[in-house]
């Protein structure tokens, strides 16, 4: 499998530089960009190309869950995997309804996002 483009969207400055740190030290993943908030995130989706978005729930301007919405509107192509802190069934089942192909919650992120990167990108 070629190395899959990822942004990350998340406003957490510590858990997005663990996910950065992460992923450049898998040679599986390329990280190609991040942002802060919704509106540049969708922008950057508007004008690049790429694999996987990991974007918090609680991002800033509109949510995760809008932010997912927003994007199907233009982009079915791109996966998308949704985070929080909380580990909430309802987290999951309004991510995946909102549109996203999985939900991690933060604290399991590490040991839970290669599984859930093959699951989406194999089957």
């Amino acid at each position: 499998m070629k190395a899959l483009k990822i942004i990350i969207a998340d406003d957490n400055y510590q858990f997005r530089n663990s996910i950065v740190n992460f992923i450049n030290a898998n040679v599986k993943f390329e990280l190609i960009t991040w942002s802060s908030n919704s509106e540049d995130t969708i922008n950057k989706i508007i004008s690049n190309t790429y694999d996987l978005i990991i974007m918090d729930l609680s991002l800033d301007g509109l949510n995760g869950l809008e932010t997912t919405k927003k994007i199907r509107t233009f982009n079915n192509y791109i996966k998308i995997i949704l985070t929080t802190f909380n580990n909430h069934k309802e987290y999951r089942e309004e991510s995946m309804a909102a549109g996203a192909d999985d939900f991690i919650s933060k604290p399991n992120f590490t040991e839970q996002i290669v599984p859930t990167i093959n699951r989406i990108f194999i089957n």
